[in-house]
């Protein structure tokens, strides 16, 4: 996350909230933009924690459209517009398309001041998620489905819960994630997609298509959606969806559970901090959102020459990761086994739609079930590759590698001894298998397939998704890398000592 402003103003100019003489009035439709917010904005990107392309110089922005969001919001001195930007960067590689709802206004409320952004031209820059005036603006548009220029706001048939006028209470959600998601009146959740890309988000369609065939029960109810076009293609820009105000994350809860059984010391069936029974019932869960996602988009048979594909692309994955981790080469070797053991053995596979990047991050404890979240898929994965199919057991792989991560955060955390104490290291272990195994197990209850029991696979899986780990945590929070790394390690050593216990690899 970027550090919050000081109220200082970024650009030499006077304090943020001191109006200049004579302030301008924020812009109507037709004035031009700022001359020098491309330049600012350039500046402020590589600072927020949905700036995919952190280590890429930027060359420059370019403003592609700006919306505004409400003509009646200048009528209080405040402007929202929806800006879309093309980043292109120094190595010349690919452009990237991002969303930036900005507010402009002459003089700023304090409340406001830690989501500015710059002063500029008499103006005061802000990011609008901050502003629960432009919030509004957008719920409001979307419950009585206007279109601004290019951006269509529409609420889902059938929604009939959006309130189209009255005042709103909205607060940004303070997590980090790839996009940025406001809730107002604890009631809905306004999420924007930060990077574009054509196509319609899976977090839109996804969710669509389970109502349509009636296993919506584990997802947030979707009410409404902003989209438009992008290079000639459907984009969406932003969705509404129910906020489940009475629910706990998976991590925050498997977190707890473990400092629960750590501060215990007992084994962890026989401690408060034992989450098998949790890690079963959501295990159930993924496994009844899988079903729902086959009835709804179909399933397939992946042969040989397929999987050949597929175990081709976490070769590449493997030496592209090689390349920033210098300790993976030790673990080449044995992952290259296991690959060639896969393209060997394993003749067919059934695919489908899945989540894309599940883990205890995406999933909601609420009084009496889980829900499923965030189906965007992988941060870095482009559109085709989300809406690609696959084996549902990629999901399962990303929860065990979970359960993993929950196991030994702790040891990972700011003042923890450098080296942990055996003992704890060993319950969390125990811990993880636990839940890892009860998780599989729930699977099987609703799936009646067992994930376990296509062993190779699920290794090959498991181990790409280690790898992948690596990458982003070397890039992101690289003091998180020795989680991943530790797993490689962990996966590379089962598959030399050639332990044919699939149950165990974890």
């Amino acid at each position: 996350m970027s550090p919050p402003h000081d109220g200082a103003d970024r650009d030499g100019q006077r304090p943020v909230n001191e109006k200049p003489p004579g302030a301008a009035p924020p812009p109507r439709e037709a004035a031009p933009l700022p001359a020098r917010l491309p330049l600012v904005l350039a500046a402020w990107l590589p600072r927020q924690r949905w700036f995919a392309a952190k280590g890429r110089v930027i060359d420059e922005v370019a403003v592609e459209q700006h919306i505004p969001l409400d003509d009646r919001l200048a009528e209080g001195g405040c402007l929202g517009l929806l800006l879309t930007l093309r980043v292109a960067f120094a190595d010349g590689g690919p452009a990237e398309l991002y969303q930036v709802p900005i507010g402009l206004r002459s003089a700023l409320p304090p409340a406001l001041e830690p989501a500015v952004i710059a002063a500029l031209d008499g103006l005061v820059c802000y990011d609008a998620l901050a502003d629960p005036e432009i919030t509004a603006a957008v719920l409001h548009g979307i419950a009585t489905g206007r279109t601004l220029g290019d951006l269509r706001l529409r609420a889902e048939p059938g929604a009939g819960r959006l309130p189209a006028s009255g005042t709103r209470v909205s607060r940004p959600l303070g997590v980090e994630q790839s996009n940025s998601s406001v809730v107002l009146d604890e009631r809905y959740l306004l999420k924007f997609f930060r990077r574009l890309q054509p196509g319609v988000n899976q977090e839109l369609e996804l969710p669509r298509a389970l109502l349509e065939v009636g296993g919506a029960g584990h997802v947030p109810a979707i009410l409404g959606s902003a989209e438009g076009t992008l290079d000639g293609r459907p984009v969406t820009y932003a969705v509404v969806q129910h906020y489940v105000a009475n629910a706990a994350d998976g991590w925050s809860m498997a977190l707890g559970s473990v400092r629960d059984l750590l501060a215990g010391g007992q084994v962890p069936d026989q401690a408060g901090g034992d989450f098998a029974s949790e890690a079963r019932r959501l295990g159930h869960t993924v496994a009844e959102v899988h079903d729902g996602l086959a009835r709804a988009r179909g399933t397939r048979v992946l042969g040989r020459e397929g999987i050949v594909a597929v175990v081709g692309e976490m070769r590449a994955r493997l030496e592209q990761a090689r390349r920033h981790i210098s300790a993976l080469d030790r673990h080449a070797g044995s992952l290259d086994v296991l690959f060639t053991a896969v393209e060997s053995a394993v003749d067919e596979v059934t695919i489908q739609r899945v989540h894309g990047d599940l883990h205890l991050g995406q999933v909601l404890r609420t009084p009496t079930d889980w829900l499923l979240v965030d189906f965007e898929g992988e941060p870095a994965a482009t559109q085709d590759e989300r809406l690609r199919m696959r084996s549902p057991l990629r999901d399962v792989a990303g929860m065990l590698r979970s359960f993993d991560y929950a196991a030994h955060h702790q040891f990972i955390e700011p003042g923890h001894p450098a080296v942990p104490d055996p003992a704890a290291v060993r319950l969390a272990d125990e811990w993880s298998r636990r839940s890892q195994a009860a998780f599989c197990e729930g699977y099987a209850e609703r799936s009646g397939a067992d994930p376990r029991d296509q062993p190779l696979l699920l290794r090959a899986l498991l181990a790409d998704k280690a790898v992948y780990e690596a990458v982003y945590e070397s890039r992101w929070r690289p003091h998180w890398a020795s989680l991943p790394v530790a797993a490689v390690r962990r996966y590379a050593r089962e598959i030399a000592s050639g332990s044919p216990r699939a149950h165990d690899f974890f």
